[in-house]
């Protein structure tokens, strides 16, 4: 902690005869002795514009005593001594209020807990661009993100993942951003999509996370379909996806290398960038709760997709609506670890969009 030193400010005399003040007179009144009054000007720096740091590490290296400047030092008295107050206990002359006990602990608790909220927030920023982002597009939308954790299984009467009626538990995805203006209509971006395209690039067939230790395989050669409301189940998504100018829903199944986790991709091809935002909040089995879309059938492990909590993370590119949604195989997967095997789905799926979004320019 700072504190002024010495106690008065610039110029300015404490009261004179009071015991080891300042303006008390030695015996006889010696001009010069340590009763003389301070200089114009006081001691140094002090008052309320300067601060005393107790440590000093900001102007001088630790261990060595700080100089005052050459116009605030204090006149010499007699024999070359400075000029000081009577003698106070054990010799030592009274110099002010002593220091104050230091809050350094505080500031740096302080500063420690700003480091961690700036980290998390820089990470957090991190993330979301790595994983398409978020940012104003040219429709006027406000991006943002849609997510529901812990959104639960099968409404009450649906037959569950036995008849395809299932919906993640965990669900995440975000609007479209500036990247993607360039796809921001079916107009802009007329060419039908076609499985050789979507699944054609070495990417989307697999994707690897490193820290996890996840590889999720494409299985087969994935399903188009014109009709989009025959891959949804609910009947408000069906129409959702009507009004939405829906062409096309392509669906594929994921692995992963170890045979752990299922993966379930779908595409939507819709009219513009508009309806696609607006079809991945319909989606959200908790805001929206309009249906999802029906899981491909395939061999085992694929066959055993929905029977324990899944998750999905997707979101809209343009006029595209990329969804990938994974659980594991055995059934015993808690919500946070569907994360990484869905948003690896995801990104296998959305790989053919870099290459339209360039030819788009």
């Amino acid at each position: 902690m700072s504190y002024p030193y010495p106690p008065n400010g610039p110029g300015e005399q404490p009261p004179g005869g009071q015991p080891g003040g300042w303006g008390e007179q030695p015996p006889g009144g010696q001009s010069g002795g340590w009763g003389a009054p301070p200089p114009q000007g006081g001691y140094g720096p002090s008052g309320a514009g300067w601060q005393h740091q107790e440590t000093m590490a900001a102007g001088m290296p630790m261990g060595q005593p700080q100089m005052l400047p050459p116009q605030a030092q204090p006149p010499m008295g007699p024999m070359g001594q400075p000029p000081m107050g009577p003698m106070g206990p054990m010799g030592q002359p009274p110099m002010g209020p002593p220091p104050k006990k230091g809050n350094g602990g505080m500031v740096f608790g302080v500063i420690a807990a700003a480091v961690v909220v700036v980290g998390g927030v820089l990470g957090g920023v991190y993330y979301a661009a790595s994983s398409g982002g978020n940012d104003d597009n040219k429709s006027g939308t406000t991006p943002a993100a849609v997510a529901t954790p812990g959104a639960g299984g099968p409404a009450a009467g649906q037959p569950g993942s036995a008849g395809g009626q299932s919906k993640p538990s965990y669900y995440n995805a975000t609007k479209s951003w500036s990247l993607w203006n360039n796809l921001n209509t079916a107009s802009q971006d007329s060419k039908p999509m076609t499985t050789d395209e979507v699944f054609g690039d070495a990417e989307a067939k697999a994707q690897t996370n490193n820290i996890e230790h996840i590889t999720m395989q494409l299985q087969g050669n994935g399903r188009l379909d014109a009709d989009c409301a025959s891959t949804v189940w609910g009947p408000a998504l069906k129409a959702a996806l009507q009004g939405d100018g829906c062409t096309q829903a392509i669906r594929a199944a994921y692995v992963s290398s170890d045979q752990k986790w299922v993966g379930q991709l779908v595409i939507f091809n819709l009219r513009d960038v508009n309806a696609a935002n607006t079809l991945i909040q319909d989606l959200d089995p908790q805001a929206g709760n309009k249906g999802f879309f029906l899981p491909v059938s395939g061999a085992s492990p694929v066959d055993r997709f929905g029977k324990g909590a899944t998750g999905a993370s997707g979101g809209a590119y343009g006029h595209f609506v990329v969804i990938g949604w994974a659980g594991a195989a055995d059934g015993n997967a808690s919500e946070p670890d569907t994360i990484a095997p869905a948003s690896l789905t995801e990104r296998a799926g959305k790989t053919f969009l870099f290459s339209r979004n360039v030819g788009s320019n």
